[in-house]
């Protein structure tokens, strides 16, 4: 499939660097404006839905308006300074502008922006589909064209990017008291325990390289019976590894207002995977949250977890009774397992993830005993972890 890279390139003028058109409109205006126009270099074809945003020296929006369908916006006029625009749109690469200087707040303005749109290769969103997605062609191509869209912005927010520190409270559950881990009443308790920590926005505190996701799944065992999960995060959203193991397909969601690039496990995927909906926001063009949920988790619970509870129990197990011990199916939902991230555009147009929520599983266990016989049921518990960035700090 061909997949579209669009550059936005101010149309040149003469003696002004951004397309200032015009000298002052009209002198005596009561109120100034900044106005423009957003057409599609070659055609002269509006570009409607375009979000601008007016932004001063230190990346900050000091204001933010839509194009309408004749490709036209209008920002009340800055006080003197210098400014820039950016401009974002879905299926457009966002784009900043050379510097504006504005000499006078009391005389409005014109722009005249031209988007011109060429196709370039990206051979790692050209991943070759081998039949094994519940998808159609059609599906596959508007989803890819949302995954373009917003492939920028999700690579922005790599632990590779330069960000320097984040200010982080963490929210994860601690172990309370010296009781029997896996008997949920009476036993191990777990309570909520919050901590602010400085790390370094290069260390990944909620996934791991795409390459290990893709051969061993979003959840493995660190020790003994203590388990990591992992979530996708947008550096594992755009790496190939993603790609070749999921399924993408267009989400329209009847209680969300924006776009929808919804992802699944391809058919046969055996280690514990994600799937799950990366909403994009209509305005910006941007990521907005993924809402996720974990695939394949009795497998990795009944290899991983249940033989150390069958041990427990066994080892507390008298000799007329262990012969006699019958152990359930695992009760489990899947749907309570998963989780959220949020994502935050920062000064500079870089992006990260803001907050987050991941919920895991954890094996309990209830039991009933009667003479020369045990029955006991395993079951899943939640464990919930989050974050919140609250600065990124400097080095």
């Amino acid at each position: 499939m061909t997949v579209w890279h669009v550059v936005l390139r101010v149309a040149p003028a003469v003696g002004l660097g951004i397309g200032l058109m015009a000298a002052p409109l009209a002198a005596q205006e009561a109120e100034a404006y900044l106005r423009g126009l957003l057409l599609t270099r070659g055609s002269d074809t509006p570009v409607q839905g375009a979000h601008v945003e007016l932004i001063n020296p230190s990346d900050v929006v000091l204001d933010e308006v839509l194009s309408d369908q004749r490709g036209a916006f209008t920002l009340p006029m800055p006080a003197p300074g210098v400014y820039r625009l950016q401009v974002t749109r879905i299926g457009y690469q966002s784009w900043t502008s050379d510097t504006l200087h504005i000499a006078s707040a009391g005389e409005s303005r014109e722009l005249r922006l031209e988007v011109p749109v060429q196709p370039i290769p990206l051979p790692e969103l050209t991943v070759s589909e081998r039949n094994t997605c519940p998808t159609t062609p059609e599906e596959r191509r508007r989803a890819f064209e949302l995954y373009q869209s917003v492939y920028p912005a999700l690579a922005s927010s790599s632990p590779s990017a330069d960000l320097g520190n984040l200010l982080v409270r963490m929210v994860r559950p601690i172990i309370v008291g010296k009781y029997d881990y896996w008997r949920r009443g009476g036993g191990r308790r777990f309570r909520q325990d919050t901590t602010t920590v400085i790390v370094s926005a290069s260390l990944n505190l909620l996934s791991a390289p795409p390459a290990h996701l893709a051969a061993y799944g979003y959840a493995e065992v660190i020790q003994d019976t203590l388990t990591t999960f992992y979530a996708p995060t947008g550096e594992a959203l755009v790496s190939p590894e993603f790609l070749s193991t999921h399924c993408l397909r267009p989400v329209t969601g009847a209680d969300h207002a924006g776009l929808g690039l919804g992802f699944d496990p391809r058919p046969g995927r055996v280690p514990v995977d994600v799937k799950g909906v990366l909403w994009i926001d209509p305005i910006t063009g941007g990521p907005e949250k993924v809402e996720f949920q974990y695939t394949s988790l009795r497998p990795f619970l009944r290899l991983h977890l249940l033989p150390a509870l069958k041990a427990d129990v066994l080892s507390r197990t008298s000799d007329e009774i262990r012969a006699g011990t019958r152990f359930r199916a695992i009760e489990l939902d899947e749907s309570e397992y998963g989780g959220v991230l949020y994502f935050e555009r920062i000064p500079g147009g870089q992006w990260l993830i803001r907050e987050w929520s991941l919920t895991s599983p954890t094996l309990f266990r209830r039991a009933v005993t009667e003479p020369r016989r045990k029955t006991v049921w395993p079951l899943a518990a939640p464990l919930t972890t989050g974050g919140l960035v609250l600065a990124v700090v400097a080095r």
